[in-house]
């Protein structure tokens, strides 16, 4: 059962109120979608840290908030986080409302497993893909994609057209892009991936108080 997350709609959006509402603990939040549009609202920052802690950072959540006297309930996803750059508090946060039946887009982090050869004859071992882009149902995004190195020697590189996919779920980067290499002792691997989409705050992170569109 996916985590719940209660929030309230966010009618002001004056400096003054902000600041008011993150003296209780809430954070100010954009939720969009095609069943909801765009909303503004205001949540809990230590409620959203630990779905974010405990579930991922593409944990499905449910929504609830109270309209017209209503309680309603979407499916949402975390589309983005801002921090403090300081002290890494929640600042900020998109959500993504979305549909069980529809694909969608998302970045799940690649997660290396096993000791390379390589680098045990000293080869220096070069991770140069750390996020991918999939696509897949909401319900089947993977926590990370795992690459096995235990059988890279120096020279060896794995691309995105090695990896190993859950059923249902797709790839969307070059496929000879490399995702993780082994360099001859003394060499630096030198990175010809174009560096990580622009990490959309965590699950990527931007630095601005808008919502990304």
């Amino acid at each position: 059962m996916e985590p719940e997350l209660e929030v309230q709609k966010r009618l002001e959006k004056t400096n003054s109120h902000t600041h008011e509402m993150r003296n209780k603990g809430l954070i100010p939040a954009v939720v969009y979608g095609k069943n909801i549009g765009s909303m503004a609202i205001e949540v809990n920052a230590r409620e959203l840290q630990k779905i974010l802690a405990e579930a991922g950072s593409n944990a499905l959540i449910s929504m609830k908030f109270n309209e017209n006297g209503k309680t309603k309930r979407h499916k949402v996803l975390v589309k983005a986080v801002q921090r403090d750059p300081l002290h890494r508090n929640l600042v900020h946060a998109d959500f993504h409302q979305i549909s069980l039946k529809d694909r969608i887009h998302t970045t799940v982090p690649v997660v290396l497993n096993g000791t390379a050869p390589g680098v045990l004859v000293g080869g220096l071992l070069s991770p140069l893909l750390r996020r991918v882009e999939v696509e897949c149902l909401p319900t089947q995004i993977p926590e990370a994609i795992v690459v096995d190195i235990s059988g890279l020697e120096v020279g060896d590189v794995i691309s995105v057209a090695d990896l190993v996919l859950p059923p249902d779920v797709r790839i969307n980067e070059d496929l000879h892009a490399a995702v993780v290499t082994v360099a001859a002792p003394g060499r630096e691997s030198v990175e010809t991936v174009a560096p990580a989409k622009e990490e959309k705050a965590e699950p990527g992170e931007s630095g601005g108080e808008d919502a990304s569109k």
